[in-house]
């Protein structure tokens, strides 16, 4: 894909600046909810990914993109969903059309309608044909639960995707689909690429022409990349861009534009200049950013843009908004890390509920799936409490490598030269990863990680401050009543240790062994929770809070009345290990409790 071929070259960097973020907040300290897989075991290598969040119901989360297959020697398009805020993860489809599908992008919109933007290039002999390629548009009705094949396309490269509604009062809703386009492109007379786009119909069946953002093509860029997507209260829809520039200098720097284009109720806008960064690939680097970051503020009409930038000889992270719907951007104000020497690569935004800007990113330079972490952004500094969420590692060495990251890359022999094979490691090539915010007002990190070899993706939930409890209505001594001898607590096919946030992961599942029928919702009272590595709590689990060492077994496994020897799905329970120790020799416990269960008292 076009993303791959040029993408290490033309990752592009970030841009921006803002002189005061969130500077009413107070400093709070952040609480991780939990961590988890996306991807199933073993684990996949995924390259390109993104998360969309349901508008009118945010436990539908769907995480979109490119994964390779290294045994196939192939790309192939994926999207996961989850139906409880990102705790469950499974495999909704898998477009498997060629053996190189990529440029995949993903939006929600109104109605629970979401759309998948999957792209199959025409392979001939091992080399992927772009030109000969199709767009195909995906339609999900029912939250990214199932999916259709509605319509197909030319190929798209670089894909972004907004559903936005349709101007003029109507309630009906359009996806745009915005990439990287050539249809003015011309060396002779200077004309460059641009920001193309098409609209598809909510049914996912009618597409419109394709048309050019205007003052693009006179830049002569050699490339225009969008990275990013925001709908704004009016309507309006602001794309986020990275242009390769034409002129690089000798020293090893390489300048290319940060920009925005915008299609509102009066029609496409000519690019606004965010900012013209600089990037380096030799010490000290500066590199281009994985995907540049748009973040939206709707409660205060705010939008925001982060970058790199070489700054006084170092690598700086910059963060400049606009409060014009982007048709002019602040003097941009460099962010430092709680250690002012630590550089910060790859800065990824979003904004939640209450303004404060969260910030995910990466601690090395290198494109490699480790060493991440997540921050929030007050007073135009990075808040002293870092939560990291990735190991930093050294994979440098072959030692290091997999071969779930191999890739075989073979050249045709043409006018009698020899054939050409490449088998290269792609751990590096990552291309795009986000963060979103949910209604609750946590924010939503997605990272690749190297996981046991075979690459993984994960995600968490991060919320500003300490976890919210259930008010005291739902005080459970008061309105329980135990079941516990009527159920066996059986093993859920899943138990997962994970070093870098020190947690224990476990499922388990209930089966009614009574003769009657218990009516659900069923709760969990953890007690005598012990680890032999150190002190251990219950925290979030893949359907509600914990509070007070109760869990509530709710839609996905007990909502409904369970009839005698009926199961409940597998679910989740997720323990933290506090104050780790070094335990005495022949310790075993990693984590030790009892287990009783209750159901709502009937009147």
């Amino acid at each position: 894909m076009e993303s791959f071929r040029i993408g290490l070259l033309v990752l592009c960097l970030l841009f921006g600046g803002s002189p005061k973020v969130g500077s009413s907040f107070p400093v709070e300290p952040l609480t991780m909810e939990w961590n988890v897989a996306v991807t199933p075991p073993p684990g996949r290598v995924s390259h390109w990914f993104e998360m969309k969040v349901d508008p009118e119901d945010s436990d539908h989360l769907i995480v979109c993109g490119t994964e390779w297959n290294a045994q196939q020697n192939a790309f192939y398009g994926v999207v996961y969903v989850s139906h409880n805020t990102g705790r469950d993860w499974r495999v909704a489809m898998e477009d498997h059309a060629t053996s190189w599908v990529t440029e995949h992008s993903c939006a929600f919109g109104r109605r629970h309608t979401a759309f998948f933007v999957s792209e199959a290039s025409k392979v001939i002999d091992g080399d992927a044909h772009h030109d000969l390629g199709t767009t195909r548009i995906f339609r999900s009705s029912d939250s990214g639960e199932t999916w259709s094949e509605r319509a197909q396309t030319g190929w798209a490269d670089f894909s972004v995707s907004a559903v936005a509604p349709i101007q003029g009062g109507s309630d009906g809703q359009r996806l745009y689909v915005f990439y990287n386009g050539d249809s003015k492109y011309s060396p002779r007379d200077k004309l460059g690429s641009t920001v193309d786009f098409f609209s598809v119909s909510e049914d996912g069946r009618e597409l419109s022409q394709r048309q050019t953002f205007p003052g693009m093509a006179e830049r002569n860029y050699q490339g225009v990349y969008p990275s990013s997507t925001a709908v704004l209260k009016d309507g309006t829809v602001v794309v986020l861009f990275n242009a390769n520039r034409t002129v690089t200098s000798g020293s090893g720097i390489r300048d290319i534009d940060i920009g925005v284009v915008r299609l509102t109720s009066q029609g496409m806008s000519a690019p606004s200049l965010v900012a013209s960064p600089s990037f380096k690939s030799d010490h000290p680097a500066c590199p281009g950013s994985l995907s540049n970051s748009l973040a939206y503020d709707e409660r205060q009409d705010l939008l925001y843009v982060a970058y790199n930038d070489i700054s006084y000889g170092h690598c700086a992270l910059l963060l400049t908004r606009s409060n014009d719907h982007g048709s002019t951007w602040s003097r941009p104000a460099e962010i430092f890390g709680t250690n002012s020497a630590t550089p910060i690569y790859f800065p990824i935004l979003a904004v939640n509920r209450d303004g404060i800007l969260g910030l995910l990113s990466r601690g090395k330079s290198q494109y490699s799936p480790d060493c991440w972490y997540f921050s929030t952004l007050r007073d135009g500094k990075s808040q002293d409490d870092t939560i990291p969420l990735a190991p930093c590692l050294n994979l440098d060495s072959l030692s290091s490598q997999s071969s779930a990251y191999l890739m075989t890359h073979i050249r045709q022999s043409k006018l009698a030269e020899p054939a050409r094979l490449d088998v290269l490691t792609i751990r590096d090539y990552l291309s795009r990863v986000s963060m979103i915010s949910t209604a609750d007002g946590a924010f939503h990190p997605i990272w690749s990680s190297t996981g046991s070899g075979f690459g993984e993706l994960r995600t968490s939930a991060v919320r500003v401050g300490s976890k919210p409890r259930l008010p005291e209505s739902h005080d459970p001594e008061r309105s329980l009543t135990e079941v516990t001898d009527k159920f066996s607590v059986l093993y859920g096919g899943m138990q997962a240790l994970d070093l870098s946030t020190n947690s224990i992961a476990l499922k388990i599942s209930l089966r009614n062994r009574s003769s009657v029928p218990v009516q659900g919702p069923l709760y969990l009272k953890a007690e005598d929770i012990k680890s032999d590595f150190g002190e251990i709590e219950l925290v979030e689990t893949p359907e509600v809070s914990a509070w007070n060492g109760y869990v509530e077994v709710s839609s996905g496994a007990g909502a409904k009345s369970l009839s005698p020897g009926e199961m409940t799905p597998a679910f989740g329970l997720a323990f933290h290990v506090k104050n780790v120790n070094t335990p005495l020799a022949n310790a075993n416990f990693v984590a030790k409790l009892k287990l009783r269960l209750f159901c709502q008292r009937r009147e």
